[in-house]
């Protein structure tokens, strides 16, 4: 049996932990980030404007009983106009007493001004709480407006297993802005709050005051060195059971419990799981660290002849059922057992590792790849330098190996290819492109051409306005729009040209393309 380390704290609520608890914690805080931006000065339903309410709001919620905790004051958009950089610390973590006066001065002189910096501020803010415990209180009336995406960053800090508590409260927004703050707090787990009101924005403060406040378990793993793991588990003996995650904060009702904790393999199973029995206590936070057993670790390696590469995705299966798959840059746990590994980093590329998985175990799985490297290719127009725009082919022996993008590429073997320009109407083949086995290859070449460029001419012999005409090879059946008025470049050949029946009747035009030639062809009005 694993031993189990129960510690009651009186405070408020979980924060992020990167290892083992200290002897010595920073008390916990409470954190506060006030939209200062320029629709602070939008009016809400009752006429009053958001700032002029939100500043009463605020202070009579610092005037609260923060005992034991203490209170930081971030705001953005406060300084300039058009700054996404643009948010400050202006109450650093102090005493409730001394934080309360210095927020509520603040509070007095701000004029909203700017921007919405949300995803920088919350990035600041968990920055400032440093080892400390609490939560983040954001209140804001509108979306981010700086190019980044909060509700991201939330699901990124959940991942890591960041388990400050982030609560939103909007004030005074519209259904738009409703739904984008409510993704912030989907992601971060909390539950959002709708304010359009100063009542109403001063009863979302309460409550969140409330539930920080409120019996709640936490949730700690370790291992036998005392490093951080995130770990899932089940408390029973409640009404109901409860589904567990480390450094989360669950509200349970005070009482006796049977816990059952391990960590979470990528197979959806906890990892010989550590049962032990937990009081939960009646007021703040009761920690319980959990020293649990490690499963076998996996992660995967892609190298071919120059050394290593990216990779891709890897599939993990077991008779021949695929279990999971993980990315190539994680370490994942895993159940014991043989396993196949797969993955395809290209099409050149179908690879499958067997392997054995044991406890204890960290195993690589090395992927040896065939080594294949990125050729692009650029075919222009002689004489012009005009751009082929379109997407080529590489063949080999009368084969078509590869579709090439024509801006991208294309990941190929080494060898020699013909690149071929597929065009309906001037296609062509360049021979020999030897293709090396170094990283990243550009080709450009050179397309032997005529330019021609159509004109329209009214019944007078006036020039008219340029528009749309449809171009064949003489006798072909493939029709292509091309425009008046503009260069275009052909391979040698005979075309024939009709005018758009929109404009007028027009004879077709039948002409000869040479290369190095550039000409008129005209279509003038019957």
């Amino acid at each position: 049996m694993q031993c189990v380390h129960i510690m009651a704290f009186a405070a408020l609520s979980a924060v992020a932990f990167s290892g083992p608890s200290r002897a010595q914690e920073p008390p916990p805080g409470t954190y506060i980030i006030f939209d200062g931006s320029g629709s602070m000065w939008g009016k809400l339903v009752d006429e009053s404007y958001k700032i002029h309410a939100a500043r009463i709001v605020l202070d009579d919620f610092v005037s609260r009983d923060f005992a034991g905790r203490e209170l930081a004051l971030r705001v953005y958009g406060h300084r300039r106009e058009a700054d996404c950089s643009d948010t400050q610390l202006v109450v650093p973590f102090s005493s409730p007493s001394t934080a309360a006066d210095r927020m509520r001065a603040f509070l007095q002189s701000i004029n909203p001004l700017g921007r919405t910096p949300i995803t920088q501020s919350l990035m600041a803010a968990l920055s400032d709480f440093g080892d400390r415990r609490g939560e983040i209180i954001l209140i804001s009336d509108g979306i981010e407006t700086c190019n980044a995406d909060p509700c991201a960053l939330m699901r990124d800090w959940r991942e890591k297993d960041v388990a400050v508590q982030v609560h939103v409260v909007g004030f005074g927004v519209e259904e738009r802005e409703k739904e984008a703050l409510q993704c912030i707090a989907d992601a971060a787990g909390t539950e959002y709050r709708d304010a359009e009101s100063a009542q109403a924005l001063a009863d979302g403060l309460a409550s969140i005051y409330d539930v920080t406040t409120a019996a709640a378990l936490v949730l700690r793993g370790v291992d036998s060195d005392g490093n951080h793991l995130r770990v899932h588990g089940e408390l029973t003996g409640g009404r109901e059971p409860i589904e567990l995650v480390s450094e989360r904060r669950h509200l349970v009702d005070p009482g006796d419990y049977q816990l059952v904790a391990g960590v979470q393999t990528r197979n959806g199973t906890l990892y010989r799981p550590v049962e032990e029995s937990t009081t939960v206590s009646a007021t703040g936070e009761t920690i319980v660290k959990v020293e649990v057993p490690v499963p076998p670790r996996v992660y995967a390696t892609f190298a071919d002849a120059r050394g290593t590469q990216s990779g891709s995705l890897v599939s993990v299966l077991q008779n021949g059922a695929e279990v999971f798959r993980f990315r190539a840059r994680d370490t994942v746990f895993i159940d014991p057992g043989t396993y196949e590994f797969q993955a395809s980093p290209n099409a050149e590329n179908r690879l499958s590792v067997n392997a054995t998985v044991d406890h204890g175990d960290t195993k690589e799985i090395a992927f040896v790849m065939t080594r294949t490297v990125r050729a692009r290719f650029r075919m222009e127009a002689s004489g012009s330098g005009i751009h082929f725009r379109q997407n080529y082919e590489l063949w080999q022996d009368e084969e078509l190996k590869y579709k090439v993008h024509v801006s991208n590429g294309a990941l190929v073997l080494p060898g020699t290819y013909d690149l071929r320009l597929p065009d309906r109407l001037t296609p062509y083949v360049v021979s020999g492109i030897e293709v090396t086995d170094e990283d990243d290859q550009e080709f450009t070449l050179t397309v032997p051409v005529g330019h021609v460029t159509f004109q329209y001419l009214k019944l007078d012999g006036t020039p008219d306005t340029d528009d749309r005409v449809f171009l064949s090879r003489t006798g072909g059946q493939e029709r292509l729009y091309k425009r008046s008025g503009v260069k275009h470049p052909l391979t040698p050949g005979s075309y024939t040209v009709n005018g758009w029946t929109a404009k007028g009747e027009y004879d077709p035009v039948t002409f000869q393309v040479a290369v190095g030639e550039d000409k008129p062809v005209v279509l003038r009005r019957k």
